[in-house]
């Protein structure tokens, strides 16, 4: 999760560090779900009817283990969030993809190491784990791999990515950007990612994003519909936007508010689709 501040404007933008060409995406792959640990398996049901049409295609959880009662239409993407998770590695993909069938194409790399309530590393930390398990990883599985992901406050994550890169050598075997952005504006939201690509050069995940009011009261649903209007089809059109997650899938609310509520219970019903998690399905 991000940590609640706005993006200042942009810093000068380095040296460009691949020049990979960015290729346009097909739309109908490119919408997903952040899904919690602990997230009711009974929720992918809510969700089957967008995923059998194939309006959400990937989910991620954070995490480098399957989450209970997948659908097999969704592509599971793993992450190495923090240093606790890099053990685990080699071993849980090993059985996840060749004992248990899953098939995925990519994996994330660590979670707003530049953030102390999050992955916090040093840069130095993460440059020796990518290369002792992630870049193995990558070539084992052959994964297409992310960046670590970054948070929107720019003072702080791309000081962060620019040493991290320069100090892995060349070595980065980076793919894809990993990114996420908080926020009331998808005008600034779209800023924040042009810069980011036009920055770095390469394809932009942005696999957090949210309407907020960062922690100064809440967006309300129609705010965060209206983002969402605005935001979805720029991000399925753009071709440089490979994949993206709305940071919604929740009953109870978190910091971002509870206007960006995907699920919420309806009594001896059960949970069911907020009309923002519908939107965000349909559009």
């Amino acid at each position: 999760m991000d940590q609640k501040s706005r993006p200042p404007p942009p810093p000068p933008k380095p040296k460009a560090l691949s020049s990979q060409p960015t290729t346009a995406t097909n739309s109908s792959k490119k919408r997903g779900l952040g899904w919690p640990w602990n997230e009711p398996a009974a929720h992918f049901q809510l969700y089957q009817p967008y995923i059998t049409t194939g309006k959400i295609t990937w989910l991620f959880n954070w995490e480098v283990w399957v989450p209970e009662s997948l659908p097999s239409q969704v592509e599971w993407v793993p992450c190495v969030r923090t240093p606790a998770n890099v053990k685990d590695v080699d071993a849980f993909l090993s059985d996840i993809i060749n004992n248990r069938g899953f098939k995925t194409s990519a994996l994330l790399g660590f979670n707003e190491p530049e953030i102390p309530e999050q992955a916090n590393m040093t840069v130095e930390q993460a440059v020796e784990l990518w290369k002792q398990v992630v870049l193995p990883a990558k070539a084992k599985f052959n994964f297409r791999l992310g960046s670590p992901g970054m948070s929107s406050d720019v003072g702080r994550s791309k000081p962060w990515l620019n040493s991290f890169l320069s100090q892995l050598g060349g070595q980065d075997g980076i793919d894809f950007l990993a990114v996420h952005w908080y926020g009331l504006s998808f005008n600034d939201m779209r800023a924040f990612l042009e810069d980011w690509h036009s920055t770095y050069g390469l394809p932009v995940w942005l696999n957090e994003f949210a309407c907020t009011r960062m922690g100064n009261g809440e967006a309300t649903v129609q705010e965060v519909e209206a983002f969402i209007r605005d935001a979805l089809p720029w991000l399925d059109a753009c071709p440089w936007v490979e994949r993206y997650a709305y940071f919604g899938n929740h009953d109870t609310g978190t910091w971002v508010g509870r206007a960006s509520n995907f699920t919420e219970s309806s009594g001896g019903q059960g949970s069911q689709l907020t009309s923002v998690g519908r939107l965000y399905c349909e559009l």
